[in-house]
């Protein structure tokens, strides 16, 4: 399954353009974007040689706001600068979020861009391709089973996982940030309560509703599946 990752910063104009350009070059099976939290509206002319001169610049990549990346669901969110950590938006999913901060090339010499280049190559991919891994890992290591209960049905949650992460994903539900679960299934539940501890955690769901509807539910949640 193809991962989506965001690179934040403040102007996405250097580091951030540099990092997406160089995951989508070197990491299979990853997606890149960026944005900033103020973006510059431009790429920095030495970026944009940097990339050319190493073969990793695409006519795509541009300086943009996060809301034009509204529509895409990310698996992980770096920030690669101090402001951006600090001013990190909150999205509707829950998305796992590190920091990897580079010093800021911009109005230094062209060869500080290649030395940001370089840095970002050897240190931020081998961040994201790790993290990329545990998060899948863990979610290979949970164990779901759906059993159909007089009251509806209820899902005991075992091995890799949290309470507080069942507990978030109950929370989409109740608010309305849960795209897993069709509106269909969502009325017919009249209650949810979630039991248990780390590592042996369970959910019961009240209401007129088939075991099959809430499986092919949890399939497609991004809590359960990042």
């Amino acid at each position: 399954m193809n991962k989506n990752v965001l690179i934040l910063c403040t102007g996405n104009s250097c580091r951030s353009i540099i990092a997406e350009a160089l995951i989508n070059k070197y990491l299979d099976g990853v997606t890149a974007y960026s944005s900033g939290v103020a973006p510059s509206g431009r790429v920095n002319p030495n970026a944009k040689k940097v990339l050319e001169a190493n073969d990793a610049w695409d006519d795509a990549y541009h300086s943009k706001t996060l809301d034009t990346l509204e529509h895409i669901d990310f698996d992980l969110v770096v920030t690669v600068c101090g402001h951006a950590q600090e001013t990190c938006p909150t999205f509707p999913k829950p998305v796992p979020t590190i920091h990897v901060g580079f010093e800021d090339p911009d109005g230094k010499t062209y060869e500080a861009f290649e030395a940001t280049y370089s840095e970002i190559k050897t240190t931020l991919l081998p961040e994201v391709e790790a993290k990329l891994k545990e998060q899948t890992v863990k979610s290979n290591n949970m164990q779901k089973n759906v059993f159909k209960t007089n009251e509806g049905v209820k899902i005991n949650f075992t091995g890799v996982v949290e309470k507080q992460q069942i507990v978030k994903m109950v929370e989409n539900c109740a608010t309305g940030q849960c795209e897993c679960m069709s509106d269909e299934t969502k009325k017919k539940i009249t209650n949810m309560q979630v039991e248990g501890k780390d590592g042996d955690v369970e959910l019961k769901l009240s209401g007129d509703i088939a075991k099959e509807e809430i499986e092919a539910a949890l399939a497609k949640s991004k809590v359960l599946n990042p």
